[in-house]
């Protein structure tokens, strides 16, 4: 057996692409005395690259204007640069009588079989066209990844290539993908089905990697010790996402941060976009050879690639145990199991909350360190993995069953780490048995300042506690921040919903003694938190100077509810957080440490919620305030009918608190989707 590896990969590819993951399995497989060969493009001579451009200018010129929908010159460089190296691999088979050609792309294969037949008739060398086969290293077929990574392709030019690729995976001898899912896909793609018994499904090797300490990695590159490095690792090109991940970076309330990229490419387009969010002192590039170096004196991992058909950096990353952080797309899911935090492709809000836990609580950061050690732990080694090219080279199909036959590697299946309940069972029993929360004392004269996302929220949340802090002398100002428009979608009002609205709420708070009402008017259910916007609210914060700050729940349904009250937080952050904050329930109970009796007062909450007549044609919104309420005043330790609880932020642990809330709100959100 004499084995010929074809890619189309250059110089810089070669770093960080399949290079890196081929070379370990051509080691072992040299081991065992069988001579494996590698063609890139850098054996591409400087005639036939010469021929190329001559080809496609000439081409281009003649069809391009046939070709409206569709890239035609980057779709056509690509096929002919891959075809040529095809040609080259069917040279270089005859020449050294290779038996066994392994082509890393599907169009190279092509090239391959029909350069191969040529000299075959050509040279009559009976019987010396080398058995060969293709490796998908896209997410299902070639055509769309041409499609996402290159150039923009025309219904009828995908339809082409989809059905040309299809044949070229008909009479290959093998194809194989690097995760099961990415081969299932592919099937899908093409419309081949059932698969056929030479299609396989072999991981790439666990990658070997240098390691060292933190402090030594961190010693060697010059990082600083206080702060926190996140690593993204890849290509600088469009389809990883960079620049999502730099804007979400400069959103982040944590600033003790760095973001290191490690890759190939033009790096303009993230340094202006960084130093127009004000973070250009806060973002590092580097190309090297030593990745063990950068991960292990990283602190968070993370991915935000749009495609990814196996994701060699995420595995890199799990096997140093650093905390990752991947988005869901192609087979990462596959690879990277149990052993890194998945968030959804596109979702900026979703990175941001992920990327903040991360940064903010250590102990999340040490789960998701020791949830990669633990996956990575059966990951086969090359060994295994030169193994199962092996018995693929030589025939053997994956639906036998033999003994013959080797398990041909895959991922490993979800380890379960056992849960530390000795740890917890001990810790509970120092406990208090029923601990309820205490009366919050009410302050006299204070300036109160309280958010509402919508009208009737401030009443439904904390109605009665207001009527308390004015019977107190408090000067309260209620800001309620959207405008309604989406609280009428039948048409009970016979005039302007805004208007109607805001007309309730006035009527609502002036029951409570309460005048001071500002509205925002920002868009009902489709709040955004802008520049501009940020900068308004830190205005009011400013000038009203209050003693007491009331934010809606983050644990709440509404999603205006959540990002209002972050939007809020960020603020009263970046202004020192001098004001006392406190969070208030109206979908949903708060895991509370303050509790109001406002059974003097209940009343008149009840009469200031039926101001809101709008509303109440939607829901029963009486019910439910009696209800919580009534809930509620179980927590009293005397005597009362009604209450109204709060969760306070208090300035040592409100991070850790806000992100263990968002996390469970996440997590909310994944059963109702």
């Amino acid at each position: 057996m004499k084995i010929l590896m074809v890619t189309r990969e250059s110089l810089i590819d070669k770093r960080y692409g399949l290079n890196k993951s081929l070379a370990p399995i051509i080691a072992e497989i040299e081991t065992r005395g069988i001579e494996v060969g590698y063609l890139c493009q850098e054996n591409v001579g400087k005639r036939s690259l010469e021929w190329l451009q001559t080809t496609h200018n000439q081409l281009t010129r003649l069809f391009g204007h046939f070709f409206i929908h569709t890239e035609f010159s980057p779709l056509l460089w690509g096929i002919l640069e891959r075809l040529n190296m095809g040609r080259l691999a069917a040279k270089v088979m005859v020449q050294e009588r290779y038996t066994h050609v392994h082509c890393h792309d599907p169009i190279i294969g092509a090239g391959y079989r029909w350069f191969a037949r040529i000299r075959w008739l050509a040279s009559l060398r009976r019987g010396h066209i080398a058995r060969w086969g293709v490796t998908e290293h896209g997410f299902g077929c070639y055509a769309e990844a041409f499609h996402i990574d290159g150039a923009r392709l025309g219904t009828r030019v995908m339809q082409w290539l989809r059905r040309w690729e299809a044949k070229i995976l008909l009479k290959a001898h093998w194809v194989v993908a690097p995760t099961r899912s990415g081969l299932t896909q592919l099937s899908r793609d093409l419309s081949i089905h059932p698969l056929p018994n030479t299609w396989y499904a072999i991981s790439h090797p666990r990658p070997i990697l240098n390691h060292y300490s933190q402090l030594e990695a961190r010693q060697r590159l010059g990082w600083v010790a206080s702060t926190l490095y996140i690593i993204a690792v890849g290509r600088l090109v469009p389809l990883k996402q960079f620049p999502t991940l730099v804007k979400v970076c400069a959103s982040l309330p944590y600033s003790h941060w760095r973001l290191v990229f490690i890759g190939e490419g033009e790096r303009t387009g993230l340094q202006i976009l960084a130093t127009q969010l004000g973070i250009s002192d806060k973002l590092d590039f580097a190309i090297t050879d030593d990745m063990g170096l950068y991960y292990a004196a990283a602190d968070i991992y993370v991915s935000v690639s749009l495609t990814e058909s196996f994701g060699l950096a995420n595995l890199e990353a799990l096997i140093m145990g650093l905390p990752t952080l991947c988005t869901a797309v192609g087979g990462v899911a596959e690879v990277v199991g149990s052993g890194a935090r998945l968030i959804p492709a596109d979702d900026s809000q979703a990175l941001s909350n992920a990327l903040q836990s991360f940064l903010t609580d250590k102990e999340i950061r040490q789960y998701w360190s020791q949830q990669a050690l633990q996956w990575i732990q059966t990951w086969p080694d090359s060994k295994a993995i030169a193994e199962a090219y092996l018995a693929m080279y030589q025939g053997m199909p994956l639906n036998t069953a033999s003994v013959t036959q080797p398990q041909l590697p895959g991922v490993p299946y979800t380890q379960n780490i056992p849960f530390p309940f000795a740890r917890w069972h001990q810790q509970i029993q120092s406990w208090p048995l029923c601990p309820l929360p205490p009366l919050l004392e009410l302050p006299q004269q204070a300036r109160i300042l309280l958010i509402a996302p919508h009208s009737d929220d401030e009443i439904l949340g904390c109605g009665g506690t207001l009527a308390l802090l004015r019977q107190n002398g408090c000067h309260i100002k209620v800001v309620i921040i959207t405008d309604g428009k989406e609280g009428d979608p039948l048409g009970y009002s016979v005039e302007n919903v805004v208007l109607h609205r805001q007309r309730e709420s006035i009527a609502a708070l002036n029951l409570l003694g309460i005048e001071d009402v500002v509205f925002f008017n920002q868009p009902d259910s489709h709040y955004q938190h802008t520049l501009p916007l940020a900068n308004q609210l830190t205005q009011l914060l400013n000038s009203y100077a209050a003693d007491w700050l009331f934010l809606p729940s983050v644990l709440d349904f509404h999603r205006d509810h959540i990002a209002i009250s972050l939007s809020w937080l960020e603020i009263w952050q970046h202004n020192g957080g001098l004001e006392r904050v406190f969070l208030y329930e109206i979908w949903s109970p708060l895991p509370a440490n303050w509790v109001v009796d406002i059974s003097s007062v209940f009343a008149l909450k009840q009469q200031s919620l039926q101001c809101y007549e709008l509303p109440l044609k939607y829901g029963n919104y009486l019910a439910a305030c009696v209800g919580m309420a009534n809930y509620r005043a179980l927590y009293l330790k005397q005597a009362g009918q009604y209450a109204e609880a709060f969760l306070e932020l208090n300035q040592e642990s409100w991070q850790t608190i806000l992100n263990k809330l968002l996390t469970i709100r996440e997590y909310q959100q994944q059963c109702l989707s």
